[in-house]
């Protein structure tokens, strides 16, 4: 449903979401246009995604932790391209859609009883261009026993994400976890 200027009522949601969050483009309020239209208006810029896809790559960012940290094998391929790969610690640890149980497996046996959460934070969106973007990300990895206390930070880092624009929406064509290393990994 549209307003009487014509913005859709999801627009104004998403819009309202980006002011709350406080990561409204330079410029203004979001826009409304898909990301072809966008690249034709100069969003292919630095910093200059167009709204809707900056909140689905982070919401893609947020569905793969929740199925990681909920043992979800489903949820986590489906976070990936049909061919994606997650490299952790320079190591491919998943790959393919069958990948994933596995390493969901072995991750479990690591955990045992405890819970992990991992946190991601400070997105710097590179080389967008509508159907591709690099994006760089601190994570950090919490644990609690099984009660939910005595939490501690496991491990911190970076993910080095790179996604795909399909026809089911963003994937992860490829997704490096990084440990912590001082350096920043884009120029």
């Amino acid at each position: 449903m549209k307003n009487r200027a014509g913005t859709t009522r999801r627009a104004l949601v998403r819009d309202a979401m980006l002011i709350t969050a406080g990561i409204v483009a330079a410029g203004g309020l979001a826009s409304t246009v898909s990301g072809e239209e966008a690249m034709a208006q100069g969003a292919g810029l630095p910093g200059r995604i167009p709204a809707e896809d900056r909140l689905d790559l982070l919401e893609l960012m947020a569905l793969y932790a929740w199925a990681y940290d909920t043992q979800d094998e489903a949820g986590l391929a489906a976070t990936f391209t049909a061919d994606g790969e997650l490299e952790v610690f320079g190591n491919v640890l998943a790959s393919g859609v069958m990948g994933f149980g596995p390493f969901l497996a072995q991750a479990g046996e690591m955990k045992g009883e405890s819970g992990w959460q991992h946190l991601a934070d400070h997105h710097v969106f590179r080389d967008f261009d509508g159907g591709s973007c690099t994006i760089y990300s601190y994570y950090t990895m919490a644990e609690a026993n099984a009660q939910g206390a005595e939490a501690r930070v496991r491990a911190i880092g970076y993910y080095i994400s790179q996604c795909l624009r399909t026809p089911e929406g963003w994937r992860f064509a490829r997704r490096q976890v990084v440990r912590w290393n001082g350096r920043k990994p884009f120029a």
